[in-house]
C-alpha cells in the first residue's frame, strides 16, 4: 500500500485558494427545506385547487394553520394519520371553514404531481456545487407518507447527506428538536449550519437554534445570499469557484476593457476558480459566453504564459484558446490573459462526491491519461526555455526557506539534509506541468474527458515523476484539510476512486516505464515543496499584499506538511534496507 500508516490530521483552519492569507470558513453544512425551496411552494398550487374545485379562496390555508400542534394537518405531518384517515378528518374541517361540503381527496395529488414532482434547477445546482466544495447538504422537510407508505421526496437523494422528514421522525418544524436532530445527523453544531426555508416561522426557529437562517421568498435572491455567506460561487457548473465582490476587483474597468475588445456584453459575472496555488484566475460570464482571465505578476510570466499556450495549440494536450494578452496594468494592476476553454467544468472536491464510482473511475482515468499527453510531447514543442532539475528544485527550495523560516521546524531540517542525499536517477527531460492536480483541469459538461488544461505558470523541462507526485498529493490529505480537499480517510476501493498505489501502476504502464519503486521519494519531495511554499507565501498579485495574521495556525500547518514528508523520506529508506541483500546468518555445521 502506497498509504501512509499515519495520516496527519492537518489543523481546521480555511487557507485561502493561492494560499495568501488564512481566514475562517464557519459553516461546515446548509440545510434545506423541500417545499417552496428545493420544489415549488405548494401556495399557489392550493390556491389554484381551491379555484378550478369552486372551493372559497384561503380555505386550505386556515385549515392547515388551526388547531396549533394538534391540527389534523400537522398530526399528518407527524406521520400519526395515514392518508385516508387525514382526508376524512381534513374533509370535515375544510367543509366545515367552507360552510358547504368539500371533498380534498384530490388535493394531495395535485401536491405531488406535474410541476410539484420539478425540483428547481437553480437550487439544485447550488446544491451540487455546494457538496462539490466539500460542506455537507441536508434536506429538512415537514413532508407526509403517501398510501403505499413511502414519502413524497421528488429529488436525487444521493445529493444530500442526511434526510429528515417530519412523518418519519414524529416531529415538526418549528419544534426546535427536529433541527437539532438534523444538526446531530450532520455531525455539526447548529452554529455550523445554515438553513433555508420559505415560512418565516420555521426561519427564525432556525436562528434561535442558533444557526444561519435565510428565508427564500425568490430563489434566485436566497442563492445570492447564499453565496455571500459561503463565499463561493453556486451556478454556472464550476463548483468550489469563489464569489467575487466589487470591491475584489476593479469591475467598471474590467466591463470596460472587455467590452471595448468586444469579448463580451454586460452584465458580467466574475467567479475565482482556485485551480493553482500561485496565481489569481477567474471564470467570466456574460449571457452564456464563458472565459478565463488569469491575472500574472508580471509582463515576462504572461508573455511566456501565452507562447506556452500558443505551442501547445493543436497538440494532444487541450489548452484554452488565448484571446488576448492585456499588456495595461492600469486595467487590473498587473498583466492578464484572455482564454477561451472548451469545458466549463471545474471539478475542485477529488473524492468527486456527486458522481457514481464508475464515473469516478473514468475521469481519473482521463487525467492520468492527460497527464500522459503532457509528458509525451516532445521537449520543444513548449517552447520552454526553462530546465528544471530535481536537484536544482531542493536547492531553490531549500534557500528560499532558509531565508523566511521562524522558527525551526525539525522536520523541515531534517528534510533538507535526507533529500539531497536520496534523489534518485532523474527521468528523461520532458514538458513538466508543474502543478498538476483535479482542478487544474476543466471537463467536458456530459463526458468524463478533459476539455482543457489550466495553470501553466510553472511549466518548465523537468523529470514528470514530479507531476504525478502532485496528482497525488490529495491522497494523502484529510476531507476538510485547509490546503486542498483530500482522500485520506475512508475506503477509496468502494468510491471508483484509485488509490495512489493504481495511480502511479497506471501512469507507469502507459508510459512504458519499468515501475517506480523510489516513489516516496518524489512524495517526500512534493509535500516538502508544499511547506515551503506555504511558509514562503508570495505578494498578492493585483493588490500588493503579504499574507498577515494566524501566524501560529500557519507555523502549525507547515509543520504537520513537513512531517508528513519526513514520513515517507522514512519509509523511503525502510524500504532500500530491505532491498539490502542479506548475508548468509545460518550457522556452519
Amino acid at each position: 500500500m502506497l498509504r501512509s500508516r499515519r495520516v496527519v490530521r492537518l489543523c481546521a483552519v480555511t487557507w485561502h485558494s493561492h494560499l495568501r492569507h488564512l481566514s475562517s470558513q464557519p459553516y461546515k453544512a446548509v440545510i434545506f427545506d423541500m417545499y417552496g425551496v428545493l420544489i415549488p411552494s405548494p401556495v399557489p398550487k392550493a390556491k389554484e385547487w381551491e379555484e378550478r374545485n369552486g372551493v372559497p379562496p384561503g380555505t386550505i390555508g386556515q385549515a392547515v394553520r388551526m388547531g396549533g400542534e394538534a391540527s389534523i394537518w400537522k398530526r399528518f405531518m407527524r406521520g400519526e394519520l395515514g392518508v385516508e384517515e387525514f382526508l376524512k378528518a381534513f374533509n370535515k374541517e375544510c367543509s366545515t371553514i367552507a360552510g358547504c361540503a368539500v371533498c380534498m381527496d384530490s388535493f394531495l395529488e395535485a401536491l405531488t404531481s406535474g410541476g410539484m414532482r420539478q425540483p428547481l434547477p437553480g437550487m439544485m445546482e447550488a446544491v451540487e456545487n455546494i457538496r462539490a466544495s466539500g460542506l455537507k447538504t441536508a434536506v429538512l422537510s415537514n413532508n407526509f407518507l403517501l398510501p403505499d407508505g413511502g414519502s413524497y421526496l421528488p429529488l436525487d437523494q444521493r445529493m444530500f447527506n442526511v434526510i429528515v422528514e417530519s412523518c418519519r421522525v414524529g416531529l415538526c418544524k418549528p419544534d426546535p428538536r427536529i433541527y437539532e436532530l438534523c444538526a446531530n445527523r450532520l455531525g455539526v453544531s447548529p452554529q455550523e449550519a445554515v438553513f433555508l426555508d420559505d415560512l418565516p416561522v420555521n426561519v427564525e426557529a432556525a436562528t434561535k437554534m442558533g444557526m444561519r437562517g435565510i428565508q427564500v421568498a425568490d430563489p434566485a435572491v436566497a442563492i445570492r445570499e447564499l453565496e455571500e455567506l459561503l463565499q463561493f460561487s453556486l451556478s454556472d457548473s464550476v463548483p468550489g469557484a469563489y464569489l467575487i465582490k466589487k470591491h475584489q476587483l476593479p469591475m467598471d474597468q474590467l466591463t470596460r476593457y472587455l467590452r471595448d475588445c468586444g469579448f463580451l456584453l454586460d452584465p458580467v459575472t466574475v467567479q475565482k476558480i482556485s485551480h493553482s496555488s500561485s496565481q489569481h484566475t477567474y471564470l467570466l460570464n456574460s449571457r452564456g459566453r464563458k472565459m478565463v482571465l488569469k491575472m500574472l505578476p508580471h509582463m515576462q510570466a504572461a508573455q511566456r504564459e501565452q507562447r506556452t499556450l500558443t505551442a501547445l495549440k493543436g497538440s494532444r494536450v487541450p489548452v484554452p484558446d488565448v484571446l488576448k494578452l492585456c499588456e495595461d496594468a492600469s486595467v487590473l494592476g498587473s498583466p492578464f490573459l484572455l482564454l477561451e476553454p472548451r469545458g466549463h467544468r471545474v471539478l475542485q472536491n477529488p473524492s468527486l462526491p456527486d458522481l457514481k464510482p464508475e464515473e469516478r473511475r473514468a475521469v481519473y482515468g482521463a487525467v492520468i491519461q492527460t497527464l500522459c499527453h503532457i509528458h509525451s510531447l516532445e521537449p520543444n514543442s513548449a517552447n520552454l526555455d526553462t530546465y528544471e532539475r530535481v536537484g536544482q528544485l531542493v536547492t531553490m527550495l531549500t534557500e528560499q526557506y532558509r531565508a523566511s523560516a521562524r522558527p525551526t521546524i525539525p522536520a523541515m531540517e531534517r528534510l533538507m539534509e535526507w533529500l539531497p542525499a536520496h534523489l534518485p536517477t532523474e527521468q528523461p527531460a520532458k514538458v513538466v506541468h508543474g502543478d498538476f492536480r483535479l482542478s487544474s483541469l476543466v471537463f467536458d459538461v456530459e463526458k468524463p474527458q478533459v476539455a482543457a488544461v489550466l495553470g501553466w505558470d510553472r511549466c518548465a523541462l523537468g523529470d514528470p515523476l514530479m507531476d504525478l507526485a502532485s496528482l497525488c498529493t490529495a491522497h494523502y490529505l484529510p476531507p476538510d484539510s485547509p490546503i486542498q480537499p483530500g482522500l485520506a480517510r475512508g475506503d477509496l476501493a468502494q468510491t471508483g476512486i484509485p488509490d495512489a498505489a493504481e495511480v502511479f501502476q497506471q501512469y507507469s504502464h502507459a508510459m512504458g516505464l519499468g515501475g517506480t519503486p523510489h516513489w516516496r521519494v518524489y512524495m517526500a519531495l512534493s509535500f516538502f515543496r508544499l511547506a515551503v511554499h506555504l511558509q514562503v507565501g508570495s505578494t498578492d498579485v493585483g493588490t500588493g499584499e503579504r499574507p498577515t495574521g494566524h501566524v501560529d495556525r500557519r507555523h502549525e500547518l507547515i509543520t504537520q506538511v513537513a512531517e508528513l514528508a519526513w514520513d515517507f523520506a522514512t519509509k523511503e529508506g525502510f524500504r532500500v534496507f530491505n532491498a539490502m541483500p542479506r548475508a548468509n546468518s545460518s550457522l556452519g555445521t
